[in-house]
């Protein structure tokens, strides 16, 4: 009996000991901070045996119990695995916040998540640029290049089937002509781009502005307990060689984060235009051949600081100054009925402009609790500059090209064209276990100067012409708030509704003209999402946005500004923005097969024309609001992903487009366009040291608003290789080697028909070296910015 008494004893000392229960508890959140339901936490004896599972509440709370010894706790959801790390249980262990993020380290516990190269979200599509093979080496511009649902052409971006839409950088808006803005993205380097983010509806927080969606370029930013720089150069071969280096620091200690970038470097290009006008007795032919040099240089700050528990604030400046300096000599042929050559028209054409820009974010992030409620406050400026001048000349000759008497003209144009913004915005976040609410506010300040001098050059002798010369200012001021709330009203059924309210008031002021013209007006922006996830593969959802398309501030200066006897262009201080309104269904199946059917209206459709008048051949460049359009479509697209060597992204776009004019100058038009699209990485070796890309594009014939289109191809194929224990990048990149990047575009006016033929030097050879090094265990560190919306309309 004693016996019995001391082995129980010393049993139930043993359990005391041995079988004591801790508890190990923590939340998970994303990168919003807002709490993860539904994730999983599993605790793994030895030999990989099941202990206990849980699964995080509303909260993003979890609680698993142990005794004393070691085990493996893995954290998934949906069977992506977030963390896979061995844990000794001897006291009740408290994990805290563990954010759910492509790769973060928190108090020891490493969540990690293997990123793909294509995420489908509820409103947007996610590119992972440093996954891509064709995309490194490269510029931003070829990163968007790479991006599925994406054209570039003609210094024109686009979502597939749905038109031009606005391009952000860390959620910023960039107020720049397409031109400036194709050259400002030529300056940064993919390498320093983290992803690429596709967003076809705007949630209510993002400023309005923007026609079918937005673009948003995240550049990669602080890690966490780290340090890591790269250094790279990219040469390229088009008719002229270019090339750049550039250089990227990134460090996160305890509460400080540094960044900082430079890019230099050089761009030539050779473009040439095919163009002509058949007037009723005559047909002009243009041709066209530019050289254009562009001196590039980018440079990037940023510094982030928690000042304490509750409070971080950092700065982040943006700079990039470009010097263009481009030649043409313009060849008019006008042929008569039978195709015989009538005269000639020459010019001579140098111009250079130096694009500046200077933007600094002041951004302060105030956290109210540890379930995801925090403030956000950004104080932005501004600064864009652009000296442009041009000086042309030219003469009119007979069918024998001698010089016609009294037909010599020479012009000298000179603009500075200055933009300063201020912006204040505010975003508070609160989420709750019954709905996720944000709400807040923006408002911002623009003044623009254009200060147009123009010479009359005939003499040689630079005369002041007072007719053509002009100063214009604009003043725009914008006040914006909004109200989003979120809400899972089942484990099948989600909604989220926001709404916007944007009040603008404009002047612009013409003095040469002594011309004021003011605007003002209140818009109201609703968005709207319903999904329906039926089960773990399939998903349903049905989306409603409105979105406004301001004009550019380049088109509300009245003035006119003359480039030939027969040319000019001319701004129009009355034109409207456009209201567009966009609806969208789509089916994801096992978050690879996305398909849409989509329908966009737009209202006071408005861009610049060509306008011919065919009793004089001459034409008037210049913006109107000329029409209402809609555009119903289909698009469907595939991420192929089943082999580990191979990854695929194919899909294709058809939609029908409908223009109903509201002036004599354009008809009526309607017509469909499609295109089709393959984009493939994919990994030679198993020592994943060498990886192919190969990505292409078939534009059908058709029609996109007024224009039709030809046929046109685009194929890209990259080889990357990796040495020195992977730092060291070298790629090789053949670009539109089919050299079929050249459509004809044709189009009416005045009953006049034109064609265009266009071809950018989109043929290239690049070769690219990037190194990295120091402390690779990183994790990215996002952070959005406030001044969204007025960057993209400068001049």
């Amino acid at each position: 009996m004693n016996r019995i008494i001391l082995v129980s004893v010393l049993f139930l000392f043993q359990i005391n000991v041995f079988g004591q229960q801790f508890s190990v508890k923590g939340k998970i959140i994303n990168q919003n901070k807002t709490p993860l339901e539904f994730a999983t936490a599993t605790l793994l004896k030895r030999d990989k045996i099941l202990y206990q599972q849980a699964s995080t509440d509303s909260l993003g709370n979890f609680i698993l119990s142990a005794e004393n010894g070691n085990y493996r706790l893995i954290i998934e959801q949906f069977g992506t695995e977030f963390s896979n790390k061995e844990i000794i249980v001897n006291q009740n262990i408290d994990l805290g916040n563990l954010e759910v993020k492509e790769q973060i380290q928190l108090d020891g516990v490493t969540v990690k998540s293997r990123k793909k190269l294509v995420e489908q979200k509820v409103d947007r599509l996610v590119f992972n640029v440093e996954n891509s093979v064709v995309a490194t080496g490269g510029t931003a511009l070829d990163a968007l290049k790479s991006t599925p649902t994406v054209r570039v052409q003609n210094e024109t971006i686009s979502i597939v089937g749905k038109g031009q839409v606005l391009v952000m950088i860390d959620d910023r808006l960039n107020k720049m002509t397409q031109e400036d803005l194709v050259a400002f993205l030529r300056s940064i380097p993919a390498d320093n781009i983290k992803s690429i983010e596709v967003i076809t509806t705007p949630p209510a927080k993002y400023e309005a502005e923007g026609n079918s969606g937005l673009i948003n370029i995240k550049l990669k930013t602080a890690k966490a307990n780290s340090w890591t720089a790269n250094l790279g150069s990219t040469y390229v071969q088009r008719s002229y060689a270019s090339g750049n280096i550039n250089g990227l620091f990134i460090y996160n200690y305890n509460k400080l984060s540094l960044q900082a970038s430079i890019n230099k470097g050089t761009d030539q290009f050779r473009t040439t235009s095919d163009n002509r006008i058949y007037y009723l007795n005559e047909v002009w032919k243009q041709d066209i051949s530019t050289k254009a040099k562009t001196n590039l240089l980018s440079l990037g700050f940023g510094i982030d600081y928690k000042l304490t528990e509750k409070w971080t604030s950092g700065v982040k400046y943006l700079g990039s100054f470009n010097d263009r300096n481009s030649a043409n000599n313009p060849l008019t042929t006008r042929y008569n009925t039978s195709g015989e050559i009538n005269s000639y028209i020459l010019s001579d054409v140098n111009a250079r402009n130096k694009p500046q820009m200077n933007s600094l974010n002041w951004n302060n992030v105030f956290v109210l609790n540890n379930e995801g409620k925090n403030i956000t406050v950004d104080l932005d400026y501004f600064n864009y500059q652009k000296d442009d001048s041009r000086v042309f000349s030219g003469n009119e000759m007979d069918n024998q090209k001698e010089n016609i008497s009294e037909t010599y003209f020479a012009t000298i144009n000179s603009n500075l064209n200055q933009l300063k913004n201020y912006s204040v915005k505010m975003d508070v976040s609160l989420p709750y276990s019954w709905a996720n609410i944000s709400f807040g506010g923006k408002g911002f300040y623009t003044n623009t100067k254009n200060n147009l001098t123009v010479f009359d050059n005939e003499t040689g002798t630079p005369i002041l012409d007072t007719n053509y010369s002009n100063i214009f200012t604009y003043k725009e001021y914008n006040e914006a708030i909004y109200f989003s709330a979120n809400k899972k009203l089942s484990e099948k059924w989600e909604t989220q509704i926001g709404l916007r309210t944007e009040a603008t008031q404009t002047e612009g002021y013409s003095e040469n003209l002594n011309q004021t013209n003011k605007n003002n007006y209140i818009k109201l922006f609703p968005t709207a999402y319903v999904t329906y996830n039926a089960n773990d593969n399939n998903s349903y959802s049905l989306n409603y946005s409105r979105r406004i398309r301001r004009p550019d501030f380049e088109y509300l200066n009245p003035f006119v500004i003359r480039t030939s006897p027969f040319y000019y262009s001319e701004g129009n201080p009355f034109l409207k923005p456009s209201i567009i309104d966009n609806f969208e269904f789509s089916y994801i199946r096992n978050q690879k097969w996305v398909n849409a059917v989509y329908f966009s209206q737009v209202s006071d459709f408005g861009q610049e024309l060509a306008i011919i008048d065919p009793e004089t051949n001459i034409t008037k460049s210049t913006p109107i609001n000329y029409a209402d359009t809609y555009q119903i479509g289909l698009s469907t697209y595939y991420n192929f992903n089943k082999y580990s060597w191979w990854n695929s992204f194919m899909g294709f776009n058809l939609n029908y487009q409908n223009v109903k004019s509201r002036t004599n100058l354009i008809a009526s038009v309607d017509g469909y366009n499609g295109y089709i699209y393959t984009n493939n990485d994919f990994t030679v070796n198993q020592s994943k040291t060498l990886f192919l890309g190969l990505n292409y594009g078939l534009q059908l014939p058709g029609r996109y608003q007024v224009f039709n289109i030809s046929t046109l191809n685009i194929l890209d194929v990259s080889v990357k290789f990796l040495a020195l224990k992977k730092n060291l990048s070298i790629t090789l990149t053949g670009e539109d080697l089919l050299n079929a990047q050249k459509p004809l575009i044709s189009y009416y006016s005045n009953g006049i028909k034109n064609t265009m033929k266009n071809y950018n030097d989109s043929r290239a050879f690049r070769i690219a070296l990037s190194y990295k090094f120091g402390n690779q265990n990183i994790k990215s560190k996002e952070r959005n910015f406030g001044n969204e919306e007025e960057r993209n309309r400068a001049n």
